[in-house]
């Protein structure tokens, strides 16, 4: 049998080019489709990392507008343990640039800028690889032509991109917040090399223990490796401040920079390159040990799951709050954590204030009618940095409930005695039941911290109910969009509204914009509900928004075809 020579050859169809865009931002490379998929984890360590670093610029020169209050401000952390002063940061290494918005902005929140962006980078680092590999989804992509030590440069990659893009952002809100809103008479502007400096202390840690959980992923798996890199990471932390563990605080990243303080210009820039350095060669094993571990395969250390009955499936309610629950524990009890620290603070600071009749004027004249001697009193002072918070742990939950039609369940969900409508209504109102649940659990740990440091609640346990009612809200919004239009731009359009409503509630008051204009932000109607007052336009508000959002959803969702 042989080949007909005239018979015309048919050429293969080329393929057809992949663009550039697709190759960065979407399903034209491995890199691109990790960009795409941690759209939501970038806006929200974005919104949150610049959202804290404009209120602390707007927040000194009203807090502390004067060279007394600076003073005052040096005295009452001199009057502190030293043990809690140095958990925070080296002010005796600061000395009188404490009072500095650099210096302020160091110890009250610089652990948090580097503890929040290093867990970002852990759960990120410990689930790329090991969490796709164990859910089987890695297995066709490591048939392709893409050889493993290239899908975990690029997925590596990816990350590395949005966290360091989220740290020039921040170098940049720190240079323009504190020279907008600073006063040069007091040393409070800071140069871009001193924001820059301290953008790159936090990424660098972040990428030694993401690092490490990601070197850690191919042997332990996802949870594991979470659990362990932050467990050391809080250990290090606290051995470091506290000066305890004798040799062990050597190995802390957090000691090497001790005397790394950019926010007032005191530069370590060995320290700083030791850290980098250790985090580069963690990422560097992980590349290796996935490239010679079978996918998937790991020693099997995982955290304690959910007892089956919590994740009920006995209906669509049921079935989509089960759903949620873990989510809800994770913000509740990361929240909690925090109202309690500043809870048990609250009875230590209102002594300080007691004793000092200068120092209670001050405040007195700052903020009239707060108690200071309640948890209420400071939570108020931090009420926005919480409401970005809730606000962003609703945009996760629109993303769980958005994910059964991203991720194609929702075809077989809907093959079921369900329809379209009580898919979206049950999916909402469950969201919408752990936001409130979520504040309860920041009531509690508010409660309790109080309750620790010989204080009361107060009218917090109330106020913290605000946080849930805003959540919905924005539960409600994301909800909307969804079903009216895009299940995959839910989430993302609801985090943009909660910066946008931080942005329009932080800025109108400054640059003295029209009053219709701050109006605008959801947040500007809730009143001061940590002290007890309320403004009722808000709760509507937010109880309007929440159940006109999931009925628009709903209506919506009726009226248009799954997405494939």
């Amino acid at each position: 049998m042989t080949a007909n020579a005239g018979t015309p050859q048919v050429a293969a169809a080329p393929l057809p080019a992949i663009s550039l865009r697709s190759r960065l931002v979407g399903l034209g490379s491995i890199y691109g489709k990790t960009i795409r998929d941690s759209r939501l984890a970038f806006i929200i360590a974005a919104g949150l990392l610049g959202g804290m670093s404009l209120v602390i610029g707007a927040a000194i020169g009203t807090v502390f507008p004067t060279p007394e209050t600076r003073h005052d401000l040096n005295a009452l952390v001199g009057s502190m343990p030293a043990a809690m002063v140095n958990l925070f940061g080296n002010a005796t290494l600061m000395g009188d640039k404490l009072g500095t918005l650099g210096g302020y902005a160091t110890w009250k929140y610089g652990s948090t800028f580097a503890l929040g962006t290093a867990l970002w980078s852990i759960l990120a680092l410990s689930g790329t690889l090991a969490g796709e590999a164990a859910r089987g989804s890695l297995d066709l992509v490591a048939t392709s032509p893409f050889g493993k030590r290239r899908i975990a440069l690029e997925k590596l990659a990816a990350h590395l991109t949005l966290l360091w893009i989220v740290m020039a952002l921040l170098a940049l809100a720190l240079t323009v917040s504190s020279n907008a809103f600073g006063d040069a008479a007091l040393g409070d502007p800071i140069p871009l090399l001193g924001s820059v400096g301290f953008a790159l202390w936090v990424g660098f840690l972040a990428m030694c223990f993401g690092g490490f959980a990601f070197a850690l992923a191919p042997l332990l798996g996802r949870a594991g490796s979470a659990a362990v890199a932050g467990v050391a990471m809080i250990a290090l932390w606290v051995m470091s401040g506290l000066e305890v563990g004798g040799p062990l605080v050597n190995l802390s990243p957090f000691h090497w920079t001790a005397d790394h303080i950019p926010l007032v210009q005191i530069y370590d820039w060995a320290g700083l390159a030791l850290v980098g350095i250790v985090g580069v060669v963690f990422l560097a094993i992980g590349v290796v040990a996935f490239d010679r571990r079978d996918l998937g395969v790991t020693a099997g250390l995982s955290l304690p799951s959910l007892p089956g009955d919590l994740l009920g499936v006995r209906g669509p309610l049921s079935r989509a709050f089960g759903d949620q629950l873990p989510r809800v524990l994770s913000w509740g009890l990361g929240m909690a954590i925090w109202g309690a620290l500043l809870g048990s603070l609250a009875g230590s600071f209102s002594d300080l204030i007691a004793k000092t009749p200068d120092m209670a004027k001050v405040f007195g004249g700052i903020f009239p009618g707060y108690d200071f001697g309640t948890a209420g009193g400071w939570l108020q002072l931090y009420v926005e940095i919480f409401f970005i918070a809730a606000g962003f742990a609703a945009a996760t939950f629109v993303s769980k409930w958005a994910s059964d039609e991203t991720d194609g369940r929702l075809e077989e969900v809907l093959a079921t005695p369900v329809t379209r409508t009580r898919w979206v209504v049950a999916g909402g109102v469950a969201a919408v039941i752990g936001s409130l649940l979520m504040a309860l659990l920041f009531a509690i740990g508010t409660a309790l911290g109080a309750a620790a440091g010989g204080s009361t609640a107060g009218d917090a346990l109330l106020g913290s109910m605000s946080l849930g009612l805003y959540a919905a809200a924005v539960v409600g919004i994301g909800v909307a969009v969804g079903g009216l239009w895009r299940t995959s731009l839910a989430a993302d359009i609801a985090a943009l509204f909660v910066v946008a409503t931080f942005l329009l509630d932080l800025l109108a008051p400054a640059f003295n914009l029209p009053d219709w204009v701050h109006q605008l932000a959801l947040t500007s109607h809730f009143g001061e509900p940590m002290i007890g007052r309320w403004d009722p336009v808000g709760v509507v508000l937010c109880v309007a928004i929440a159940f006109a959002g999931i009925a628009l959803g709903a209506w919506g969702m009726s009226r248009r075809d799954v997405a494939k």
